[in-house]
């Protein structure tokens, strides 16, 4: 039997894996998906692997994920206690020595962010500009266009 570990996100609880949790049950495994000091300003990434290390107790055989933010965490409960193999879901992945604070520069996120705004920005003009798009057709029975005839002009959307 496998123990997964679920490290949430920053902000998070354990409660984010209740659908996961039962489907690894189900499969046999046992699950560890502890709440984070996260409303805890004073709290450190130690204090958030020793409150994982302590929910793992003795249990062995560890698969650890850290989930986002808990992708700080997941290396350093790796770091302490026999882990098998850590996963990492969308996670913050630090560089060597690299500070949490300082992953959000060094990653490009905020740039990323702001190119993904403009692009969603130009994606919605585009589609309002389509939705206003009517064609100057006749609408005599004869002229009407068929289904090719509008499934081109849909496809030229794309």
């Amino acid at each position: 039997m496998v123990t997964f570990v679920l490290i949430h996100g920053g902000g998070d609880v354990g409660w984010y894996w209740h659908l996961v949790d039962p489907v690894l049950r189900r499969h046999g495994h046992d699950v560890v998906a502890p709440d984070l000091p996260c409303d805890d300003d004073t709290a450190t990434l130690l204090d958030y692997a020793e409150t994982v290390a302590e929910a793992i107790g003795e249990r062995r055989n560890l698969i650890v994920v850290g989930q986002s933010y808990g992708g700080f965490t997941a290396p350093l409960v790796a770091d302490r206690l026999p882990v098998d193999v850590v996963v990492f879901v969308a996670g913050m992945v630090p560089a060597p020595g690299e500070k949490p604070a300082d992953w959000w520069e060094n990653t490009g996120y905020r740039q990323a962010v702001a190119a993904v705004a403009t692009e969603l920005r130009a994606l919605h003009r585009a589609l309002v500009d389509a939705s206003n798009f009517r064609p100057a057709i006749s609408t005599s029975s004869a002229a009407k266009p068929s289904i090719s005839w509008w499934s081109t002009r849909i496809d030229n959307l794309r």
